[in-house]
């Protein structure tokens, strides 16, 4: 934490503060740019992004790698690591807390110690740096096993193991490389030391997120005006982040924790008035870290290859390919470990062994192993230089690319198991029945209301919307609007509209936590309905 604070204080103080601005503008701007012209083809976008950086890094103009990579951790990483999590669902990666934590703890541990015994074997390189680079290779990446993932059409289940898996294990990952680095430094490390680190961490990284994802939540729970709301929300994973790696705790980890409570709390309100524009900023937001994280690996990659030594070389020769094939191998056997320890609950239903293949497969590597392996210090505190540094950055980064390359054939292995997704189609139409009779139910209540009050609502207005209901119930094909477009009693006609649509809001809130329905199906209808409020309150009569 003070190294990260000493790095931040000079870049935000001297030229390099400069220099870092500069470099993130352009390399922004160029990533983006190039992501959405992959986007728009329907192309993945962290493998070209991260040749394109490697390309423009080698030419003697354009952006250059940034002098202080540890800001970048910060500025970049914990944004986007948030943005991830909002986008996950506490309810959904509940169910499958047990897969997670393994994976997230005991795989990256096992990697940790794997790797990290296989790179002393082979290399001259001492065995607390080795386990810093199992440590540093241990997470998987969010932002690209969760788009291999859902390009692949793997089931909801396998989708919600992968994405809880890569969020937490970020944390651990770092921590890892924590008790690493201290036992380089010093020698050796008891495992009360190890047990503190990690407990701090772990304790810390979720209490700073719980506490600070709850008042986020209130804030946006009670907050009348949306733009300081989100705004505030915006910027929360800098300071969450800073806070408990100043507590000695995990960044990572309490960022992820904020982001789920803020997330669960805006889908379980159903008329949670900022949720629309939270989801679509984050979208955006996401986009262009993602883009600029991929783009800045490979930015890296050239300058880091050019430090490598010629004795380093001939270690890198064989060492990159050895620990790539110990990553697979560890993955797999941990995985089949872990469904044999599951007492062979689940290995009558098919697709398990199958989904174990793909599970095992998944295990691209990210910006979180290349900002990582950053975090190694040029020499400690006494001064003496750390050893295998160079070869610890170069390994990381081709591994980095040669993962992402590999993730490339999760899709036509999924096909040649005959893995797909989920058929969603009759529990759609179930729901959207169900939404509508809540909405026609509404209706209803209200006519009922205005009779009793002596304003009856006009003929006209409650059969154009009654028929709309109707026709779903008739023919369910997705959420429909509801018209209001009658010559007479226009903005009646969107004031039950809208009332309309917030009973549908509550009756699938409802729906959820009673019948289990997942979150990766209800938050798209959520923001379809949200979406059709918006525009009925945008009108005027």
């Amino acid at each position: 934490c003070d190294r990260l604070t000493r790095a931040m204080v000079r870049t935000l103080g001297s030229r390099a503060m400069n220099e870092t601005f500069e470099t993130m503008a352009m390399a922004a701007i160029i990533a983006v740019a190039l992501g959405a012209f992959l986007r728009q083809r329907g192309w993945g976008i962290a493998i070209p992004l991260v040749i394109a950086g490697a390309v423009i890094g080698v030419l003697p103009v354009g952006p250059t790698a940034p002098p202080d990579p540890e800001v970048v951790l910060v500025a970049v990483l914990a944004p986007l690591v948030f943005g991830e999590a909002l986008g996950s669902s506490y309810l959904d990666l509940r169910k499958v807390r047990r897969p997670v934590l393994v994976l997230a703890v005991g795989l990256v541990a096992a990697t940790t110690l794997g790797v990290g015994a296989v790179a002393a074997a082979l290399v001259a390189m001492p065995l607390a740096m080795a386990f810093a680079l199992g440590a540093i290779l241990a997470p998987t990446d969010a932002v690209a096993v969760s788009a291999v993932a859902r390009r692949a059409g793997l089931p909801r289940r396998m989708v919600s193991i992968l994405e809880g898996e890569s969020l937490v294990n970020d944390g651990t990952g770092l921590t890892a490389l924590k008790v690493s680095l201290v036992a380089a430094s010093a020698g050796a490390v008891t495992l009360l030391e190890v047990g503190r680190i990690f407990t701090a961490a772990v304790v810390v990284g979720v209490g700073v997120g719980a506490i600070g994802g709850y008042l986020l939540s209130l804030v946006l729970r009670r907050s009348k005006d949306l733009i300081p709301a989100n705004s505030l929300v915006l910027v929360a994973p800098f300071a969450l982040y800073a806070l408990a790696e100043a507590l000695d705790g995990s960044g990572i980890l309490a960022v992820v924790v904020a982001a789920l409570f803020v997330a669960n709390r805006q889908h379980a309100d159903p008329g949670h008035a900022g949720r629309l524009q939270s989801v679509t900023l984050w979208k955006h937001l996401t986009f262009v870290l993602q883009c600029l994280a991929f783009f800045l690996i490979g930015l890296e990659l050239p300058d880091v290859l050019s430090r490598v030594t010629r004795t380093d070389l001939r270690s890198l020769v064989i060492l990159v390919p050895v620990v790539l094939v110990t990553l697979i191998v560890l993955r797999t056997v941990f995985v089949f470990a872990m469904i044999g320890m599951a007492k062979a609950r689940r290995m009558e239903e098919g697709g398990t062994v199958r989904g174990a293949i793909i599970v095992s497969w998944a295990g691209a590597r990210g910006p979180v192993s290349g900002l990582a392996a950053f975090t190694i210090p040029v020499a400690f505190a006494t001064g003496e230089l750390v050893p295998a540094r160079d070869l610890i950055l170069a390994t990381t980064f081709i591994i980095i690319l040669l993962t992402l390359l590999l993730s490339i054939t999760l899709t036509p292995l999924a096909r040649a198991l005959k893995i797909s997704s989920d058929d969603d189609s009759a529990l759609l139409a179930r729901v959207d029945a169900q939404l509508a009779r809540a909405a026609l139910d509404r209706l209803t209540d209200l006519e009922v209301e205005a009779m009793d009050a002596g304003t009856p609502v006009p003929a006209s207005v409650s059969d154009r919307l009654r028929g709309d209901v109707e026709r779903r119930l008739e023919a369910p094909s997705g959420l429909a609007t509801e018209s209001t477009a009658a010559d007479d009693g226009v903005a009646l006609a969107a004031e039950l509209a809208r009332a309309m649509i917030r009973a549908e809001q509550e009756e699938l809130i409802t729906m959820r936590d009673a019948e289990g329905l997942p979150d990766a199906l209800v938050r798209p209808l959520l923001q379809q309905l949200d979406v059709r409020e918006r525009a009925l309150r945008s009108q005027r009569p």
